[in-house]
């Protein structure tokens, strides 16, 4: 493991003849800056697309059940000594095993499983129904949704891969009967075992298939029911709201409250908004890792996170329901950035290397355009029907356009010395 790395992965195959499971494992290293489910899941899927050769879509699938997997047995050593080889088991260890739902335990502390199939074939892929049992599908199904959408993508995967060992196992039948004929008893009583163990995974990806859709279908219908009988109801006026939570650090958390009564409805985990500003957005659709589309109503749009080594401060979209996180910008933030509406555009100050840029986002956090001259890190941003007014990177007065954040002034129209100065219309 190398001492800077900020993440490890280690591919892990055991002897043939041992019983138990062979394993890639992720390891996130003390330094991984990695501080939402979102991101982790980007990494698996990019990983998985790399050396497996799985489909964007498949991997993204996969990506989610991988850490919901290793959240469901995060810190349960027996669990996993009793499924994988000796091989894997060398570097798990029962205080990092797994994933914690807090990612503040992440760095160093985390160790992700991805268990392996099929290596007897030498066709390694992972392994889907380890990663969905009935724990994991338990732990899905918890959700509102119940995340019905993902699971029918990972029934669809595995629908595939009951149609592959099918015909693996009509080969291999082929191969031993033509083994038979030539005389080559050895050789057709491999391909018979081969055929067995294909035919038995074919049966048992089948029978899971099956199950997993009587599941949905039962899921779906429970849905469908519990939003008629919510439509037929007089929805609750609720405010939700920025309170405070670490008044030293000047960081807040939405809070939704029952105004007749002051009793808390609903409290946010997400305790590191930075400005006392957010903004309601509406009819958002966002992009989720495993590939599908989420609309929202209303999402609040807000500027979350802290600086240091595990995190990052960023543009997010926060749920006006269940008040979560659900997309955030690619770019980060100045860690002294306001946040202000202009228009249908939000204004920001983004950080590159040691400089900051004037930046405007839309509503998806889609990075529209940003200044080409660096400004202050710290820099109110004063609007203006000439411009934006903000402080430049040498402490001097800069008015920048609200159309694409060039300067305003040119050379010739810049006072002397230090500062400049503009007529007020």
């Amino acid at each position: 493991m190398q001492p800077q790395a900020k993440y490890s992965l280690y591919h892990l195959v055991g002897s043939p003849e041992e019983q138990g499971l062979d394993a890639d494992i992720l390891f996130l290293n003390a330094n991984a800056m990695v501080d939402h489910i979102i991101n982790l899941r980007r990494i698996i899927t990019g990983y998985l697309m790399s050396a497996y050769a799985y489909p964007e879509e498949d991997a993204r699938t996969l990506s989610v059940f991988v850490t919901v997997y290793n959240a469901v047995y995060r810190g349960q050593l027996s669990n996993f000594s009793s499924k994988y080889k000796n091989a894997v088991l060398t570097y798990l260890t029962e205080d990092s095993v797994g994933l914690s739902t807090n990612w503040e335990e992440w760095a160093g502390k985390t160790q992700i499983v991805i268990p392996l199939g099929a290596l007897a074939q030498g066709e390694a892929s992972i392994d889907t129904s380890v990663i969905s049992d009935d724990k994991v599908i338990e732990a899905l199904r918890a959700d509102e949704d119940k995340n019905v959408e993902v699971r029918e993508k990972l029934t669809d995967i595995k629908e595939k891969e009951a149609g592959e060992a099918s015909e693996k196992a009509k080969t291999a039948q082929k191969e031993a009967a033509q083994g038979k004929k030539e005389g080559k008893a050895e050789q057709a009583a491999e391909s018979a075992k081969k055929a067995a163990e294909q035919q038995k995974i074919a049966d048992r990806k089948t029978d899971e298939v099956k199950t997993e859709r009587q599941t949905i279908a039962k899921d779906k219908e429970e849905i469908k029911k519990t939003e008629t009988a919510q439509s037929a109801e007089v929805v609750e006026k609720y405010l939700t709201s920025l309170f405070v939570v670490d008044e030293k650090n000047k960081l807040y958390s939405l809070m939704t409250v029952n105004p007749k009564n002051g009793q808390v409805v609903r409290k946010s985990e997400l305790k590191q908004i930075r400005e006392k500003s957010i903004y309601p957005v509406t009819d958002v659709t966002v992009q989720r890792e495993s590939g599908e589309s989420v609309s929202f109503a209303e999402l609040f749009l807000a500027v979350c996170g802290v600086k240091d080594k595990r995190s990052a401060i960023k543009l997010c979209l926060v749920d006006a329901g269940d008040l979560q996180i659900q997309k955030q910008s690619e770019e980060t933030l100045s860690e002294n950035s306001p946040l202000i509406k202009q228009g249908d555009e939000f204004y920001v100050i983004i950080a590159e290397g040691k400089n900051y840029y004037l930046a405007a986002y839309d509503k998806n956090l889609t990075l529209k355009k940003k200044s080409t001259l660096a400004i202050n890190g710290s820099s109110p941003l004063n609007i203006y029907d000439d411009g934006v007014l903000v402080t430049d990177s040498k402490g001097n007065p800069l008015l920048l356009q609200h159309s694409n954040f060039d300067s305003v002034w040119n050379a010739s129209a810049a006072g002397s010395g230090n500062t400049r100065t503009v007529d007020a219309k």
